[in-house]
């Protein structure tokens, strides 16, 4: 069978890249527990940051592919200091997460349920609203989880690709391969390998069942993911829930260290925050 030849590819695909952990800023250390979260199957670490004073709801932030949890501590700096709790979660194969075969956005969704359960178990968490921000790859995860689960209260996603299948277009693009030849083997290796369909991970579908505010940003100069991705996934928003914000001139990884980004998103989240506890 014809598949079975790019079945190694995408075992390739979905082995995360092994790269050490960086490790968190002293200021953010400073406010960091170390903790550990039973996923789908593995044990996630993680840290939890704690603002001054009572938080006013709790933000997950997950990385990206070949990421870590550290790599988020510009945003997460923002968040915590106008007075929100950070989850900041590795990723089994990522970070201080110990490593695995394959990985997967399936996974993701199943891992991020698994710590919105452990959020809802902890007495400091349990009563706060809860929001997922997440980054390229855990955007796609992200925008899924918060379609999938309401117990999220808003979304955040950066930088993300609009689909699993737009995202391997864009992989066998970068290695000089065409879709149009590949394409479909890929499709099917992914569905045996993930175990479910990868369109059902798609942005459109999930998107358009959103229930919460969602913040889509993006460089303008996204090197990695096409910024028209980003309009794609703001278009499936419902109306009157979605905000697009795109930032210019900037690539994929700078959106991480952007002080408007940082301060915007930061704000958005306090402000839906704000609203939750308003009106329980």
């Amino acid at each position: 069978m014809l598949d079975r030849l790019v079945d190694p590819l995408v075992r390739r695909m979905l082995h995360p890249p092994r790269r050490g952990p960086r490790l968190l800023p002293a200021a953010l250390l400073a406010r960091a527990e170390d903790v550990s979260i039973p996923g789908r199957r593995f044990l996630l670490k993680a840290w939890l940051l704690s603002p001054d004073g009572p938080p006013v709801g709790t933000a997950v932030i997950v990385h990206g592919w070949g990421g870590d949890a550290g790599r988020m501590a510009p945003l997460a700096a923002h968040v915590v200091a106008r007075g929100m709790a950070v989850l900041l979660v590795d990723l089994p194969g990522h970070g201080r997460t110990g490593p695995v075969p394959r990985y997967n956005a399936a996974l993701m969704v199943e891992d991020l349920r698994a710590v919105r359960d452990w959020m809802a178990k902890r007495d400091e968490l349990r009563q706060l609203p809860a929001a997922i921000v997440g980054y390229s790859f855990g955007g796609l995860g992200a925008y899924v989880a918060a379609s999938r689960d309401s117990r999220w209260e808003a979304l955040v996603v950066l930088a993300a690709p609009s689909g699993p299948m737009e995202a391997t277009r864009l992989y066998l693009a970068g290695k000089g391969l065409s879709w149009r030849w590949f394409g479909g083997m890929v499709r099917r290796s992914l569905s045996r390998a993930v175990g479910v369909d990868p369109d059902s991970f798609n942005g459109d579908r999930n998107l358009a069942t959103i229930q919460v505010p969602v913040m889509i940003v993006h460089g303008e100069s996204d090197e990695v993911v096409p910024v028209g991705h980003a309009e794609r996934l703001h278009a499936a928003v419902p109306a009157g829930l979605g905000t697009l914000m795109r930032v210019p001139r900037a690539g994929h990884s700078v959106i991480l260290v952007d002080e408007d980004v940082g301060v915007r998103v930061a704000e958005f989240l306090r402000r839906q925050f704000t609203r939750v506890g308003e009106g329980s």
